[in-house]
C-alpha cells in the first residue's frame, strides 16, 4: 500500500489500517484514500476549535475543493481537529485532493459523490440543531438517529459498493447498494453504542434523549442495540453478494460485521466496558479466513456472533 495512505491511515484509524491493506491493489489504495478524505469530513464535522458558522464555511469549502477549486483546497490544509493525526491529515489535505482527482472517473465520482453527501447532510443537521437550542446533532427519535448514521456511514458503504462493482467489473452488484448502505448505518450505531460513556463524559450525546413519560435511557440503549444487529444482519447478505473468488472484498466487508457483533455482545453486557480486545480481533480474522469461501458457513457464523447473549426484559 501507498506509504502516505498507509501513515495517515495509522494516525486516523487503526480499524482500516488493519483492513484497507486485505485489499488488492489498486482498490487498496483508492479504498484508502477515499477514506482519509471521508476523516477530513468527520474531522471538519467534530473539530472543537470551529464554531457552527466556522463549521458550515469549512463545508462550503470542502464543496469547492471537490469541485478542484484550489483556493479552497489550501484554506482547508490548516491543523483543524482533536487529535494530532488529525490535525496531520488536514494540513496533508492538498495532497487527499489531489490523489481523488487522479482516480479514474467512476471512482472520483463515487468519493467525491460520498463526500459531498456528507457534506450536506451534516450542515442539514447543525441548521436543525441550532433550531432546536439543542447540541449537535440534536437527535430525538430512532428516525433521526438513522438519518445521522446514514449521512456520516450510510454513505460510504454506497460508495464501498460501487468501487468495489467496479473493481471486480461487476454492475450487477449496485443492486446490493441499500444493503451496504445497512452495513454503515449498522456500524456508525456500533461506534454510538461503544462510545456512550465517553461522549456523555465529553458533553456529546448521539442516542435519542430520553423523554417524560417515553423510553428510559437504558431502554434507548437496548432498542439501538436491536437495530445495530438488524443493520449489521442486511450486511451479510452484502459480504455474501460478494464473490466467493474475491476472499479479500469479503474480508474487509465482512470482518466488520464480526467486529462489531463482538462489540455488541460486549455493549450489552457492560456498557462501559464495550471494546474487544486484540485476542478477539486475532481469533476472528483467522475464522473469517477460513470460512470467506464457504456461503453457508460464513452466514452462519456471523449470524450467530449477532444473536443476543442476554435476555432482554
Amino acid at each position: 500500500m501507498d506509504p502516505f495512505v498507509d501513515q495517515h491511515l495509522q494516525g486516523v484509524s487503526r480499524t482500516y489500517a488493519l483492513l484497507v491493506p486485505l485489499l488488492p491493489p489498486p482498490l487498496d489504495d483508492t479504498v484508502g484514500t477515499a477514506y482519509l478524505l471521508m476523516r477530513i469530513v468527520d474531522t471538519l464535522e467534530d473539530a472543537p476549535q470551529l464554531s457552527t458558522d466556522e463549521r458550515v464555511c469549512c463545508f462550503q469549502q470542502l464543496d469547492a475543493a471537490l469541485a478542484g477549486d484550489a483556493a479552497a483546497i489550501e484554506a482547508l490544509a490548516r491543523p483543524i481537529g482533536e487529535l494530532e493525526a488529525e490535525r496531520a491529515l488536514l494540513r496533508a489535505a492538498p495532497e487527499v485532493f489531489a490523489r481523488v482527482a487522479a482516480f479514474e472517473p467512476g471512482d472520483r465520482e463515487a468519493a467525491s459523490s460520498c463526500a459531498r453527501a456528507m457534506s450536506a447532510g451534516v450542515r442539514t443537521l447543525l441548521a436543525r440543531s441550532a433550531a432546536r437550542g439543542l447540541p449537535y446533532p440534536a437527535v430525538c427519535d430512532a428516525t433521526e438517529l438513522r438519518e445521522y448514521c446514514y449521512y456520516v456511514a450510510g454513505v460510504v458503504g454506497d460508495m464501498l459498493c460501487a468501487m468495489m462493482a467496479r473493481h471486480l467489473g461487476r454492475p450487477a452488484l449496485l443492486q446490493l447498494r441499500p444493503r451496504a448502505m445497512e452495513l454503515g448505518i449498522g456500524l456508525q450505531l456500533v461506534n454510538i453504542l461503544k462510545d456512550t460513556p465517553r461522549d456523555a463524559a465529553q458533553g456529546r450525546r448521539y442516542l435519542p434523549r430520553a423523554a417524560k413519560g417515553g423510553l428510559s435511557h437504558a431502554a434507548i440503549y437496548q432498542a439501538t442495540l436491536g437495530t445495530a444487529r438488524q443493520c449489521l444482519q442486511q450486511g451479510i447478505d452484502y459480504v455474501l453478494g460478494l464473490p466467493a473468488s474475491a476472499r479479500e472484498l469479503r474480508s474487509f466487508c465482512g470482518l466488520p460485521i464480526a467486529w462489531g457483533a463482538l462489540t455488541l455482545t460486549c455493549a450489552e453486557r457492560e456498557p462501559a466496558r464495550a471494546k474487544i480486545g486484540r485476542s478477539a480481533i486475532q481469533r476472528s480474522i483467522g475464522q473469517f479466513g477460513t470460512l470467506a469461501g464457504d456461503d453457508e458457513a460464513l452466514r452462519g457464523w456471523l449470524t450467530s456472533l449477532l444473536r443476543p447473549s442476554v435476555a432482554v426484559a
